[in-house]
């Protein structure tokens, strides 16, 4: 569709803004532009609210659910860059954005959910994309997060100007995990109260893996809170975490839509 093109391209000018900014850390630029990503992010909830909104229900497939994502963390970081400058972020989550609605150009088979009425189902859903956003959102956080520590470790001088303390990046990796695990651990819970014959059409894998990243995120936590980890080695582990719960909440609609090619 064109309003998907359009916003692909639009999240890809913003990226290309960005680019320029941390290329040119030391030009001022207007206040203005710290409302430029809710240009493409406009753009984007259009376009989301054609494709998954149908006549018999909610088209949820997988190209779909990583747009709205997509749309969650640009607007999560977009709100954060008011009190606190984070270029880098801001251009991994745009390019991501505008990687995912270009790909949901691609023909893929519906997958779609009559939720009307099942407000459990819909609280479930959400809690689990928001989840997932945040804890994607920590996952390039976390990356940022051991960049800046090497560059600490073995070239200070080379660390970019731009780039915040590495105690208010651990933080923020701190909140967005946090937050990550309180809405995973409410999805969940919700999962289990859907009908019998609703949480028996979900692969146990799923399950499983989910379940799993929830218990290694909240002992990875702990461990932090506790200081019996570092924030670095804290980073480390967020991100294996989020695989495992990448492979549980994408890798099975990648098998059943594309593979299996399941409804």
């Amino acid at each position: 569709m064109l309003i998907n093109i359009l916003t692909g391209l639009a999240y890809l000018a913003l990226a290309g803004f960005l680019i320029h900014r941390i290329q040119h850390p030391q030009k001022d630029v207007p206040e203005w532009s710290k409302w430029l990503p809710f240009v493409p992010a406009a753009l984007h909830v259009y376009s989301l609210y054609l494709a998954i909104e149908t006549g018999n229900g909610q088209n949820l497939s997988l190209l779909n659910t990583l747009s709205l994502t997509g749309f969650i963390i640009v607007v999560l970081i977009a709100v954060y860059r008011f009190r606190h400058p984070t270029p880098h972020l801001m251009l991994y989550t745009a390019i991501f954005a505008g990687i995912v609605v270009l790909l949901s150009l691609t023909p893929e088979k519906p997958q779609v959910l009559p939720l009307k009425g099942n407000t459990i189902g819909i609280l479930h859903i959400w809690l689990s994309v928001i989840s997932f956003s945040l804890l994607l959102a920590a996952a390039l956080q976390s990356v940022l997060v051991l960049v800046l520590n090497k560059k600490l470790k073995s070239r200070p001088a080379a660390i970019h100007p731009l780039l915040p303390p590495l105690l208010q990046m651990e933080q923020f990796l701190l909140d967005l995990v946090l937050a990550g695990v309180i809405t995973l651990g409410a999805a969940l819970v919700l999962g289990f109260m859907l009908p019998s014959e609703v949480l028996a059409e979900q692969s146990l894998h799923k399950i499983i893996l989910s379940a799993l990243a929830w218990f290694s995120f909240c002992t990875f936590l702990i461990g932090y809170k506790t200081s019996k980890l570092s924030g670095i080695r804290f980073a480390r582990l967020t991100i294996i975490a989020f695989i495992i719960l990448t492979i549980g909440f994408v890798g099975s609609k990648l098998v059943l839509e594309y593979i299996l090619q399941r409804g």
